[in-house]
């Protein structure tokens, strides 16, 4: 076990984990049902993820941030001609609703921590 000899030889045995920060932009067009933007690879190691949608209008736009389980962990509801973000823990994905003539941009900034 790391440091367990009270030496400090044992101090620097564990590795500093390293933080690492994904972003991916896109652009929204109407209509879209259920549009997966982003969805985990099959070893998810992204602890943390911001999730942000503007909406140029004219209706307005939703998105759903699932967890692994596929319970919705995060919600956004964005009136035309506003910009609204959602911060979670452990995201697997995120699906957007657009109507039929609106359009808007997301963007999404994922973390994830490497040890090494």
């Amino acid at each position: 076990m790391c440091g367990s000899n009270g030496s400090s030889q044992d101090c620097c045995c564990c590795p500093n984990a390293t933080v690492l920060q994904e972003k991916i932009c896109g652009n929204l067009t109407g209509p879209l049902t259920n549009f997966v933007a982003w969805e985990a690879p099959d070893v998810n190691d992204y602890f943390q993820g911001t999730f942000e949608i503007f909406n140029a209008g004219p209706d307005f736009i939703t998105a759903n941030v699932l967890d692994a389980t596929g319970a919705i962990i995060g919600t956004l509801s964005v009136p035309p001609r506003n910009s609204v973000a959602i911060s979670v823990n452990n995201p697997d994905s995120f699906s957007i609703d657009v109507p039929d003539g609106t359009h808007g941009k997301f963007c999404i900034t994922l973390y994830k921590r490497l040890l090494g």
